[in-house]
């Protein structure tokens, strides 16, 4: 009897100490904790633009892989760029994305101090050494988009004067410009191309005046690559009511709701999707397939490049010339239509080509 007493007091205890080690014990803390993606912005968002295609992407991310996005935007202050760049990189930001030359170059400085940060270049020259191993780098084919904007102003152009309003000119409008020259001629021999750049890509009011210019010198078409600066080119427009091609987004989509009689008059835009191809590498990043170290370059074929075909084009374009446009899409993407880019051309060569089609 006992030894049975004993075994019971035995067993109780063992019971109240394994239930205090039971609530005693605690859990390893499980944290999973979103990517943070920082989208330094050279100048602004809302241009409608460039930078708004690029947000779109990081938008997709945090909506589709839940990242948490954010944008600095620096509103074109150079001297802010460096001092903006380092507090990004200190901040708790996994990803920065960093789309501008200026920006780029400031960058190339400081990320192998920061090996544990990520870092995506985008819009950089198709010749773009990248020797960092935590850099994923995009080069854009947008001398594709510009050809088919040319072609089409070519086809449809009363005037056979048609106009380009670049922002600063450098070696990406350039490789705009150089695509929209060449497909203007393709499909027109006789197209007179008249050329101005702004000097800013945030100067709306220089972008207007610019672009009254171009209209009252005989342009019916307009093509602008300026970023925000080119809303005033599409302000031009709209007061002469001649034709405006956009940039990089779908800009008459972008303006239906807020200006829809400036979505009227812009018959497509040269689309540089900046934001599907960021979208793309935030998911390789996702399935870590993603090649640090390396470089994309995205065109047509990649589906990063090409015109808007919206309901301003289906009502606008006549059949005859949808029909052409497609034949020379399909001529780009088999590699039938080799469409010369700024990048393999010297400026010497680049100034050439602008004096062939000065009006």
């Amino acid at each position: 009897m006992r030894n049975f007493k004993l075994m019971i007091v035995m067993l109780i205890a063992l019971l109240v100490f394994t239930g205090c080690s039971a609530a005693n014990e605690v859990e390893p803390e499980v944290t999973d904790e979103p990517m943070k993606a920082v989208f330094i912005v050279r100048t602004n968002l809302g241009d409608k633009s460039f930078n708004d295609s690029a947000w779109s992407g990081l938008k997709m991310a945090e909506a589709e892989l839940g990242y948490e996005v954010s944008a600095v935007e620096i509103g074109g202050d150079q001297t802010k760029y460096e001092p903006t760049f380092i507090d990004a990189v200190e901040s708790d930001a996994d990803i920065i994305l960093v789309g501008s030359p200026a920006l780029i170059e400031v960058a190339d400085q400081y990320v192998d101090q920061y090996p544990d940060k990520k870092f995506v270049y985008f819009d950089v020259a198709p010749t773009f050494v990248n020797n960092h191993d935590n850099v994923v780098a995009l080069a854009f084919k947008q001398n594709e988009s510009s050809f088919l904007a040319g072609a089409l102003a070519g086809l449809m152009t009363e005037s056979n004067n048609i106009g380009f309003v670049g922002g600063t000119e450098n070696i990406v409008i350039n490789d705009f410009l150089t695509g929209y020259i060449k497909g203007a001629t393709y499909t027109n021999p006789e197209v007179k191309v008249q050329v101005s750049f702004i000097g800013s890509f945030s100067d709306a009011a220089k972008g207007k005046e610019l672009g009254l210019v171009q209209i009252d010198n005989g342009a019916d078409f307009v093509h602008s690559v300026a970023g925000g600066a080119g809303l005033g080119v599409i302000e031009a427009v709209t007061e002469r009511q001649v034709w405006s091609i956009g940039v990089d987004a779908d800009q008459a989509l972008a303006l239906k709701d807020t200006s829809p009689e400036k979505s009227e008059v812009i018959i497509t835009s040269a689309l540089k999707l900046v934001g599907n191809a960021l979208f793309e590498v935030f998911k390789t990043i996702e399935d870590g397939s993603v090649q640090w170290g390396s470089l994309y370059s995205m065109g047509i074929n990649e589906k990063a490049a090409g015109i808007a075909v919206n309901e301003y084009y289906e009502k606008n374009v006549p059949a005859d010339v949808k029909a052409t446009m497609l034949e020379i899409e399909n001529k780009v993407k088999s590699g039938e239509i080799e469409v010369a880019s700024a990048f393999d051309l010297t400026q010497d060569e680049i100034n050439a080509l602008k004096d062939s089609v000065r009006p």
